[in-house]
């Protein structure tokens, strides 16, 4: 028996961190961060994977993750640490855990590492992302070439963006790190490389409204489908998955 105040459980000390890389894809994409969160969570219990759990009254499995994914952006590339009492067989693993989960969240790949591996907010600094352009009206290849050179070629692309404490004012321009455009037959899709994390980030739709701006089709009934395809660290200067 406890005393009075006392937590009911002691926090559990992992042995390995179980780093997993995730798909949100389909209707999941409109899910919330939380709800993501949740879903995992529900996921690894039924799996009965030896997550380890966090101390006091309501303890917790013990996950991180990497940053929130906008609304309504679809994803193949999130990732998540899954602290485990054990080691297991990380395809097994995946299996197990694809098993549960909704159609649109799949394990791609994962990997087994030490407990006390810094966190993926921690550790990740840039994303990749398509956005698909599609519409109403024809999208042309030669436009959007021109539009993606526009905003390379700017010294600066200020934006707005709205906070607890009042408007806050950014440049998205020494963030953007690559952008370049593909098309696949009437599909014109502009690949991008930007900052995300603590020290920079560029958010997708922000990224998409400063293509339409720049290519002066922002009322002209274009779409955007957005993915994340990446999300990376910088190693020697170079963009590494964050395994």
């Amino acid at each position: 028996m406890t005393a009075m105040g006392e937590p009911l459980h002691d926090c559990q000390v992992p042995t390995c961190t179980w780093r997993i890389r995730i798909t949100k894809t389909g209707v999941t994409k409109y899910m919330s961060h939380l709800d993501f969160v949740r879903t995992i969570e529900r996921s690894v219990r039924r799996a009965e994977l030896p997550i380890a759990l966090s101390g006091g009254f309501n303890p917790r499995p013990r996950m991180s993750f990497s940053p929130a994914l906008p609304v309504g952006v679809s994803s193949n590339s999130e990732f998540a640490d899954i602290l485990l009492k054990e080691s297991v067989d990380v395809n097994e693993a995946s299996l197990r855990l694809n098993q549960f989960s909704p159609a649109g969240m799949r394990v791609t790949s994962s990997r087994m590492l030490p407990p006390n591996t810094p966190a993926l907010s921690a550790i990740i600094q840039a994303a990749s992302y398509r956005l698909e352009l599609h519409g109403e009206t024809e999208v042309r290849l030669n436009c959007v070439l021109t539009t993606i050179d526009t905003i390379l070629e700017r010294d600066s692309i200020p934006v707005e963006r709205v906070t607890p404490k009042g408007i806050r004012r950014l440049d998205l321009r020494p963030l953007i790190y690559e952008m370049r455009v593909e098309a696949h037959n009437s599909l014109v899709s502009v690949y991008a490389t930007v900052a995300s994390g603590s020290q920079g980030n560029v958010r997708p739709f922000d990224l998409a409204e400063v293509i339409l701006e720049s290519g002066g089709i922002e009322n002209g009934g274009v779409f955007m489908d957005i993915t994340r395809e990446g999300l990376y660290t910088f190693r020697d200067g170079k963009l590494c998955l964050p395994w």
